[in-house]
């Protein structure tokens, strides 16, 4: 699984919250990542004095040589 990191800013641009999602325990595949991502991405856009929330996916990527 990925890491998401999700940040709402206020109106001078300054990060308010960042929320960092790194796992999801799910009994088989219930709800997608990205439902749970945007619901928290949803809440942080309805708190007072937050003007942008941006979502960023991080994907470790191994390579064996």
């Amino acid at each position: 699984m990925a890491n998401y990191q999700v940040t709402a800013r206020n109106s001078e641009g300054m990060p308010v919250v960042a929320v960092s999602i790194g796992s999801i325990d799910q009994e088989g595949q219930v709800v997608a990542d990205m439902v749970i991502v945007n619901a928290v991405r949803d809440a942080l856009a309805g708190v007072a004095g937050v003007e942008s929330v941006v979502k960023r996916k991080f994907e470790q990527v191994i390579t064996i040589v």
